[in-house]
């Protein structure tokens, strides 16, 4: 089994990816992606969020079933977003979600993004056979998810309509 690494990717201003595995032409049935963002974090919440983020990534490169990885951020005026992409073959997500350093940070976390500066987003959907984009990630994060606004539920999740995954 070839060892996974953290790839980083330079993106245009002040934005940048860390990548975990190749992106992978053909997906199984099977495979689902998961979704968070975060924006509108605060010096405090950034340092935070990347100290739990840096826990997490050792986790990842350990489990099984994660097929790929997406983390990106961007630092505007003072103000952060961070997004993560992973993408799993089959159910082994929950397993390495409420485990080990994902499990600490979720507890943890919930108090570090859910404030009055922020909005936040969650999905989980089946991938269909297409990983998304970055930014079309994104856009599916805002139409579908999970959505906090100022630590306050604003919309629950919805399933992505086929058509929206394909012209993404």
């Amino acid at each position: 089994m070839e060892k996974k690494k953290w790839i980083t990717k330079k993106g245009k201003g002040s934005n940048g990816t860390l990548v975990l595995g190749k992106k992978p032409e053909l997906l199984p049935e099977t495979a689902f992606i998961s979704l968070t963002r975060g924006e509108g974090l605060n010096f405090l919440q950034l340092f935070v969020n990347y100290v739990l983020t840096l826990m997490v990534m050792r986790q990842m490169k350990k489990s099984p079933g994660l097929i790929y990885a997406e983390l990106s951020g961007e630092l505007k005026r003072g103000k952060g977003n961070g997004q993560t992409m992973t993408v799993w073959d089959g159910k082994l997500m929950p397993k390495f979600r409420n485990k080990s350093s994902h499990g600490f940070a979720m507890k943890f976390f919930g108090w570090v993004i859910h404030r009055r500066n922020t909005k936040t987003y969650y999905l989980t959907y089946s991938a269909n056979e297409q990983i998304p984009s970055t930014t079309e990630a994104t856009e599916l994060m805002r139409k579908y998810g999970k959505f906090y606004d100022g630590g306050k539920l604003a919309r629950k999740a919805t399933s992505p309509k086929m058509e929206d995954i394909i012209n993404s």
